[in-house]
C-alpha cells in the first residue's frame, strides 16, 4: 500500500501559470510545510487531498508567483500618511490644497517638529509650478517643512527646514541643484546631493517607521506582492528597523534591501565602504531578509526630467540633466564593492548615466573576472543599441518601470521625441537575450503590479491614450516572467522562488480573472483574490 503524503493546502480549477522553463500553464497546486509539494491536473492534485487539507477554488482564474517588485522604497511608501502626508494626485491638485493639509498638520505638531509631504508632480498642480518657500512658510511658519516631489529626487523646504540644514546660496552645491528665483533669491526646491543632504535632517521616530512597515506589508499583500527589494530610505537606522520588522515577523513581505544611502555622494561612498570593511555581503541573511546590492545614485529621474542624457531633451535641447557621478568616481566604488563580493547597482535613468554604470562595470569584471555576478542597473531608461548590446555582451540586469509609461507618457513623448522607442526597452531586452526585472519604484507609482502590466502590453499614457514607443510591447506571459522569475534571479534566489514547481516556497497568488483571455487595455482592473507567503493564506479579498 502506497501511503499519500497529503498537502496542507491545494489550489483547485486555476489557470496555473507555473513560469517554469516551458511556461506551462496547468490547473492546480498542491502545498505543504511552506512549498510547492505538486504542480498539475486537478485530478493528479485532488489525490493529495486529505481530511485536514485548505481548498481554495480559484474557478478558472490565473494562479501564479508571488510577484516580485524588484526596485520598491518599501518604507518611503509605508510611510505615507504614517508619518509622511501623501499628496500624490489627485490627493492634491493645487498649492493651495497642499498649503491647507500643511496648516492643518501644523495645528497637530508641536513649534520645530517636522512636517513631511511626498508625491506633488508640479506638471499636474493646478498652478503647473513647484511649491516656494514662500508658499510653505505661509502654512507653517514654525515648523520645518518638506514636500517631495513624486520622483523624490528632489523637494521643496520651507525657510525653517534650509536654515536647519545650513542651505543660504546656489554655490554650496553643483550647478542646478539649489534653485533661486528671478532675483537670485532661494525658491525653497532643492534637487539630487541638495536635497539628499538636507534629508539628513528630517526626523521619524522608531514608531514611525515601524507602523510604515507594517503598512507597506499590509498593502504590498493586497497587491499580490511576496518579494520587494528596497531601493533606500532613510539610511542605516531604516534597514536595521527593517530587518527587526522581518525577524519579529511583524512584515510578511520577502525583503531584499539595497546597501544605499540615500543622503548625499560623500556619505554613501562611505556607507558603501562601511559594508565591505564588516565583511558583510550580497546574499547574507535569511529567506525573509537577505542583503542585497550596494548602490550608487548616478542621475536624477525621467519625469522631472532630470537624468543626464548625452543628446540634450527634445523639448529642451541645451538641458542635458543632472550627472551626479563622474566615471573616476563611479569607477573607484563599483570596483571596491565589485572585489568585495558584492552585487553592484546603480540609479541610472538617462543614457549617459547608463553609459557610466556600463562602464564601470565592465572596467570592474576586467580586472577581476567573476562568473555569475548578476550586476544590475535601476530603471536603466535610455538604451539605444548599441547600450543594449553592451548590457547583453556583460551580463548585466536592468530594472525597468513601465508603470512610468502609465503616468508620464505623454510627458516622455515631449522630453525624449523618438528617443522613447527605447525606453525602457523590454522587447528589445528580450530580443537580445537580456533578463530584465521589474519595480514599481514606489512611492513614485502606486505599487499594483496591474499598472506595470499595463505599461508594458499596452505602451499608453492612461490618461491621454497616448502611444509610447508601441515597438517594446510584450505578451502576458513575458511580463509574468520578468516580474516573477526574473525578479528572483536578480537577487539570486530563482532556484527557490520565482516559479511554480516542487520544492520552491509557496508563494503565490490567485486573482479575480485569467490574465491569458482577459483585455490588456482592462488589466488595471485585475485585482488579487487571494496571496500566500510560505503557504499560508495572508491576504484574502473581501467576498
Amino acid at each position: 500500500m502506497v501511503s499519500v503524503m497529503y498537502a496542507d493546502t491545494v489550489i483547485l480549477n486555476g489557470s496555473v501559470l507555473t513560469v517554469n522553463q516551458q511556461d506551462d500553464v496547468t490547473e492546480a497546486v498542491a502545498i505543504r510545510d511552506g512549498k510547492i509539494l505538486a504542480v498539475g491536473s486537478n485530478s493528479e492534485i485532488e489525490a493529495y487531498i486529505g481530511d485536514e487539507t485548505n481548498v481554495i477554488q480559484a474557478g478558472g482564474k490565473t494562479v501564479m508567483p508571488g510577484f516580485v517588485d524588484a526596485h520598491i522604497h518599501f518604507g518611503m511608501y509605508g510611510l505615507l500618511d504614517h508619518g509622511i502626508i501623501d499628496i500624490n494626485y489627485p490627493k492634491a491638485k493645487s498649492i493651495e490644497e497642499i498649503k491647507d493639509l500643511i496648516r492643518a498638520e501644523a495645528k497637530k505638531k508641536k513649534k520645530g517638529e517636522w512636517i513631511k509631504l511626498q508625491g506633488y508632480d508640479h506638471n499636474k498642480l493646478l498652478e503647473k509650478r513647484h511649491p516656494t518657500k514662500e508658499d510653505l512658510d505661509e502654512a507653517a511658519p514654525a515648523n520645518p517643512v518638506q514636500c517631495t516631489r513624486c520622483c523624490a529626487h528632489m523637494a521643496v523646504y520651507n525657510s525653517l527646514a534650509l536654515e536647519i540644514a545650513g542651505v543660504h546660496s546656489a554655490d554650496q552645491y553643483a550647478p542646478g541643484e539649489v534653485v533661486v528665483n528671478e532675483n537670485g533669491q532661494l525658491h525653497g526646491l532643492l534637487k539630487e546631493t541638495a536635497h539628499m543632504d538636507t534629508s539628513t535632517k528630517v526626523e521619524f521616530s522608531s514608531d514611525e517607521l515601524l507602523d510604515g512597515f507594517v503598512n507597506a506589508d499590509r498593502i504590498m499583500l493586497s497587491l499580490g506582492i511576496t518579494t520587494a527589494h528596497d531601493a533606500g530610505a532613510y539610511g542605516a537606522a531604516s534597514t536595521s528597523a527593517m530587518q527587526d520588522a522581518c525577524e519579529s515577523g511583524a512584515v510578511h513581505v520577502r525583503l531584499y534591501p539595497m546597501l544605499f544611502d540615500m543622503f548625499g555622494k560623500e556619505s554613501g561612498k562611505e556607507y558603501i565602504r562601511t559594508f565591505i570593511r564588516a565583511g558583510i555581503h550580497t546574499g547574507c541573511g535569511s529567506q525573509h531578509f537577505k542583503v542585497g546590492p550596494t548602490k550608487i545614485m548616478l542621475d536624477g529621474s525621467s519625469s522631472g526630467p532630470s537624468c543626464a542624457v548625452i543628446e540634450g531633451y527634445s523639448h529642451d535641447p541645451a538641458n542635458h540633466g543632472i550627472q551626479v557621478w563622474e566615471q573616476e568616481e563611479a569607477d573607484e566604488i563599483v570596483l571596491a564593492a565589485h572585489k568585495a563580493g558584492f552585487q553592484v547597482t546603480a540609479h541610472a535613468v538617462g543614457d549617459k548615466a547608463v553609459t557610466i554604470m556600463v562602464n564601470a562595470i565592465e572596467k570592474a569584471l576586467r580586472q577581476y573576472p567573476r562568473e555569475d555576478h548578476r550586476h544590475r542597473i535601476e530603471h536603466c531608461g535610455l538604451t539605444n543599441p548599441e547600450l543594449i548590446g553592451r548590457i547583453a555582451k556583460l551580463g548585466i540586469i536592468p530594472i525597468s518601470n513601465p508603470s512610468f509609461i502609465t503616468i508620464n507618457g505623454t510627458d516622455y513623448n515631449r522630453y525624449y521625441g523618438e528617443r522613447v522607442d527605447y525606453l525602457f526597452a523590454l522587447k528589445s531586452y528580450l530580443d537580445a537575450g537580456i533578463i530584465t526585472a521589474i519595480g514599481s519604484d514606489s512611492p513614485v507609482t502606486h505599487p499594483n503590479p496591474m499598472n506595470s502590466l499595463f505599461g508594458a502590453l499596452n505602451r499608453k499614457d492612461q490618461k491621454t491614450g497616448d502611444s509610447v514607443g508601441e515597438m517594446q510591447k510584450v505578451g502576458v506571459k513575458e511580463i509574468v516572467r520578468m516580474f516573477t522569475y526574473n525578479g528572483a534571479y536578480a537577487s539570486f534566489e530563482e532556484t527557490v522562488k520565482g516559479s511554480l514547481e516542487p520544492g520552491k516556497l509557496a508563494d503565490i497568488v490567485v486573482l479575480t480573472e485569467n490574465l491569458l483571455d482577459y483585455p490588456p487595455e482592462s488589466i488595471q482592473d485585475v485585482r488579487v483574490a487571494y496571496t500566500l507567503v510560505d503557504g499560508k493564506v495572508v491576504y484574502k479579498a473581501d467576498a
